[in-house]
C-alpha cells in the first residue's frame, strides 16, 4: 500500500515537473518579447480573424436586429449633387441638415467632422450654433503631438476613480476647435484610432490621457449622455470601465475590441437626401445619428479584421452598439492568461503521459480520430474493382522499390507519433472557437496550441529516456514500472 502511494506520488511529481518545464519554455519566450513573441502575436491575430469569419458564416441565416443607430454620410451621391467637398461651403449645408434631423427628436447626433476654424461668414457660424443648441449634439476632437487648443477642453475632462496601473493611450494636446462649436455642444469625445503593428485596427481606446486628465472616446461620451450617467460616476475596476450598469472590458492600455457584428444592423443614409428633406424628421426619433464623410477617397478609412477597409465612423458606431447591447469581446489576458497556459501545460502533460493508462479515452479517441475514419473509408474505397486493380499494381511496385518502402515506413511511424497531438489540436481549436462564439470570450489560440505541442514533445522525449543506465541496479525494476 505504501509502495503504491509512493509510486503515485512520484508519477504526479514527474508530470508536474514536466508541465513546469513546458510552461517555462513558452513563458520565457513571451516574457522577453522577442521573435517568438512576435510570431505568436501575428498568428494569434490571424486565428482571431478566422474566428470572426466562421462566426460570420454561422450567423448568415440569423435574423438581424435593426439597431437605433443611423449613419448620415457625405457619400458619392452627395458629392454628385452638391459638388466637391469643401469644408467652408458644406458648413452651410450642415445647418439645414441638422435642422431636419433635430425635428425628429433624436437621442443624439454625433459629428465625426471636425470644425476647427471659424467660417468666413460669421452669420453661418451663428445660425449653425443656434441649431446645435436645440438638440443633443456631440462632436469629435483629436489629440495631437502639439497642443493647439489652449486647454479649451479642460473643463470636459472626466473625473474617473480607480485608475489602477493603466498605461493609457496619451497625446500631448488637442487640435483647436472653433469656439462657437464647442459652446454649442452637449459633449465631445476623441476619435483617434491606433492600429496594431500589422496596420489592422482591432481595438479602440475607451479613455485617453491628455495632460494628466482623462477624456472619453466619442462612443463612450454619447453612450454616457444618453443614459444620463454623470462623468463622475465612470470608474475603472478589474480591467473594466464601469459606466452605469455597463462594464466595458479593456486591456492594460484601456482599449476595447471593436466587435463589428452584423447581427446588429446600422442604417446608412445619404447626406444629400437628409439635407433635401427626402427623409422625414420622424425617422430620426430616438435614433443615435452619426454624421461623417464616407465618399470614396474622402472618408477616414480603417483596415479591420475580416471586413477590410471600413469608414472610421463605422468604428465609432459599432463601438457604441457594443455598449448599447453589451456585446463586447472579453479577452483573457495578463495573469489570467498565463495561469490558463500553465493549466494547459499540466493538463496536456498529464493527458499525454497517462494516455496508455486511460483505456476509455483511448478507445473513444481511436473511434472518432481522423486516422481511423480515413482507414475505414479507405478500405471500403479499395474494394471498388477499378480502384483495386490500380492499387494492387502500385502495391507490387512499392514492394519492389526499397526507396518507396522506406518512405511509407517513415510515413507510418510519423503518422502514429503525430496522430494524438493533431487530434488534440483540432479539439482545442474547436473548443476555443465555441467559447468565443457562445460567450464572446477570446482566448488567444495559437499560444495554447504551441503549449500543447511542447507538452507532447517533452513527454515523448522523456519516455524515450532509458533511466536504467543511470539508476542503481536495485531500483531498475521500480524505475521501469514508474516511467513505463
Amino acid at each position: 500500500m505504501l509502495e503504491s502511494r509512493h509510486s503515485t506520488y512520484k508519477k504526479y511529481s514527474i508530470i508536474f515537473s514536466l508541465a513546469v518545464v513546458g510552461f517555462s519554455v513558452l513563458f520565457i519566450s513571451i516574457l522577453f518579447k522577442g521573435i517568438a513573441y512576435n510570431i505568436l502575436t501575428q498568428i494569434d491575430n490571424t486565428l482571431y480573424s478566422q474566428f470572426l469569419l466562421i462566426r460570420e458564416r454561422l450567423n448568415e441565416n440569423k435574423k438581424a436586429v435593426q439597431s437605433n443607430v443611423v449613419i448620415v454620410g457625405i457619400d458619392d451621391r452627395t458629392l454628385n449633387r452638391l459638388g466637391a467637398y469643401n469644408p467652408s461651403r458644406y458648413r452651410r449645408y450642415h445647418i439645414d441638415l441638422l435642422a431636419n434631423i433635430l425635428k425628429g427628436k433624436p437621442a443624439a447626433v454625433a459629428y465625426d467632422i471636425f470644425f476647427g476654424d471659424p467660417h468666413d461668414d460669421p452669420d453661418v457660424d451663428r445660425r449653425f450654433s443656434e441649431i446645435m443648441k436645440k438638440g443633443p449634439v456631440f462632436s469629435v476632437v483629436f489629440g495631437s503631438a502639439h497642443d493647439r487648443s489652449k486647454q479649451m477642453f479642460k473643463p470636459l475632462a472626466d473625473n474617473i476613480s480607480g485608475k489602477q496601473d493603466m498605461k493609457f493611450v496619451s497625446e500631448n494636446g488637442f487640435e483647436s476647435m472653433a469656439p462657437f462649436v464647442l459652446s454649442s455642444l452637449k459633449g465631445i469625445g476623441l476619435a483617434n484610432a491606433y492600429p496594431d503593428n500589422d496596420g489592422i485596427l482591432r481595438k479602440m481606446p475607451i479613455l485617453f490621457k491628455l495632460r494628466d486628465r482623462l477624456y472619453p472616446t466619442i462612443s463612450l461620451e454619447v453612450f454616457r449622455s444618453i443614459n444620463n450617467i454623470p462623468r463622475s460616476k465612470i470608474r475603472i475596476k478589474n480591467n473594466r470601465v464601469i459606466t452605469g450598469k455597463t462594464a466595458i472590458p479593456v486591456d492594460k492600455h484601456c482599449r476595447a475590441f471593436v466587435n463589428i457584428d452584423n447581427t446588429y444592423k446600422i442604417r446608412e443614409i445619404s447626406f444629400y437626401d437628409v439635407w433635401a428633406g427626402r427623409v422625414p424628421g420622424r425617422f430620426f426619433n430616438d435614433k443615435v445619428v452619426f454624421i461623417a464623410a464616407t465618399a470614396t477617397g474622402l472618408g477616414d478609412n480603417k483596415l479591420v479584421p475580416l471586413f477590410g477597409y471600413v469608414s472610421g465612423i463605422m468604428i465609432h458606431a459599432n463601438l457604441f452598439l457594443n455598449m448599447a447591447y453589451n456585446n463586447f469581446i472579453n479577452e483573457i489576458a495578463g495573469t489570467s492568461y498565463y495561469l490558463l497556459i500553465f493549466f494547459a501545460s499540466f493538463f496536456y502533460t498529464y493527458l499525454f503521459y497517462c494516455r496508455h493508462e486511460l483505456p476509455l479515452i483511448k478507445r473513444a479517441v481511436s473511434y472518432i480520430s481522423s486516422v481511423a475514419l480515413v482507414t475505414k473509408f479507405g478500405n471500403a474505397f479499395l474494394k471498388i474493382p477499378i480502384i483495386k486493380g490500380s492499387y494492387n499494381s502500385f502495391k507490387s511496385m512499392r514492394d519492389r522499390s526499397y526507396g518507396l518502402r522506406i518512405f511509407f515506413l517513415l510515413f507510418s511511424e510519423t503518422r502514429q507519433r503525430l496522430a494524438p497531438v493533431l487530434l488534440q489540436l483540432v479539439f482545442l481549436y474547436a473548443a476555443l472557437f465555441l467559447i468565443f462564439y457562445y460567450f464572446n470570450i477570446l482566448i488567444k489560440p495559437f499560444t495554447i496550441m504551441i503549449q500543447l505541442v511542447i507538452s507532447y514533445i517533452i513527454v515523448s522525449e522523456f519516455k524515450r529516456i532509458d533511466f536504467s543506465k543511470i539508476a542503481p541496479q536495485k531500483q531498475k525494476e521500480k524505475s521501469d514500472r514508474i516511467t513505463g
